[in-house]
């Protein structure tokens, strides 16, 4: 591991590393090789496909979709911070897509294993950055369970929950997707995205991943929830 503790990135130097968009985003992501702002060799989608409800919310949002490198086991991530670069290009930012924050993550990372192969999903709630107005910003997400993060009930009817320790690390162990919203407002917007990173928490003399979910390389026998670290 380097010394700046990244377990993975993408800083596009050289192409856009098999990045895709997933949801009303018939395009995909474009390689830019110039620099705008902090933005320097990055990526960026527009949005070509609207369905906004009453002009406040986007009733299909699209998003980043993260290549096959960030996927995996990546347990060792527990305690570390999920940290990325974004700017939007264009965008009305008085029609937002927030009417109904409860329901929209900013960031989803899914296993598709856990729960027996049920699948898990945890996101990051919009309404945690929801005084983001487009300009240009980084954003570094810790990556614990009491950072405001929730799970997927798996039942559109319900609330996202509370998510404990040992189904975060779950999720971190047996990555399948990840998923960074760019779809902000209620209008046509673009969004770039740079200098993004996984990195694991800077050790003070032991593991931030607690020893029970080191014993399988999926967590999926741990009971970490009340483990010290």
């Amino acid at each position: 591991m380097s010394p700046s503790h990244i377990v993975v990135s993408s800083d596009f130097r050289f192409s856009d590393e098999g990045w895709t968009t997933i949801g009303n985003r018939p395009n995909g992501v474009k390689y830019e090789t110039s620099s705008r702002s902090f933005l320097n060799r990055y990526i960026y989608a527009v949005d070509n496909s609207i369905n906004a409800n009453y002009g406040t919310e986007d009733a299909d949002l699209w998003y980043f979709s993260l290549p096959n490198k960030f996927l995996g086991w990546n347990g060792i991530l527990y305690g570390g911070k999920f940290q990325f670069t974004m700017s939007s290009f264009g965008g009305d930012f008085n029609k937002l897509v927030r009417k109904n924050t409860s329901k929209v993550n900013f960031i989803e990372i899914r296993c598709s294993k856990c729960r027996i192969n049920k699948g898990l999903t945890i996101g990051y709630p919009l309404n945690l950055v929801e005084s983001y107005n487009g300009s240009t910003q980084t954003f570094s997400i810790s990556l614990t369970e009491s950072s405001g993060w929730l799970k997927d009930p798996q039942n559109e009817n319900l609330p996202w929950k509370t998510v404990s320790r040992c189904e975060f690390i779950q999720v971190l162990s047996g990555i399948t997707n990840i998923t960074i919203l760019g779809d902000f407002t209620a209008w046509y917007e673009s969004f770039g995205i740079d200098d993004v990173k996984l990195i694991t928490a800077k050790p003070a003399g032991r593991s931030h991943l607690p020893s029970c979910a080191q014993m399988a390389p999926d967590a999926k026998s741990c009971s970490c929830d009340n483990a010290l670290l």
